[in-house]
């Protein structure tokens, strides 16, 4: 499926953050649950967006969000 938005700038900003905000309190939910408990903590991030359709859909959300507003998508990395 395929959604096109028009939103100002101002509007996709305060909707990433929005996002963002509901993606982390999600995530710290859904981690301690007993159904990934049995899982390395580095696993379980992938299970929990396979387990939970509406957390992979708001992750492509965050990044298009991003991705429109010219951030950058991918962590920052430590130079030596």
């Amino acid at each position: 499926m395929r959604i096109e938005l028009e939103l100002s700038p101002q509007e996709a900003h305060a909707m990433l953050e929005a996002a963002r905000q509901q993606y982390r309190l999600r995530y710290q939910d859904e981690f301690w649950k007993a159904r990934y408990s049995h899982l390395p903590h580095g696993l379980r991030h992938g299970s929990i967006l396979a387990h939970c359709k509406d957390m992979a859909a708001n992750k492509k959300l965050l990044g298009a969000l991003a991705l429109a507003l010219g951030h950058d998508t991918q962590p920052a990395r430590a130079t030596p």
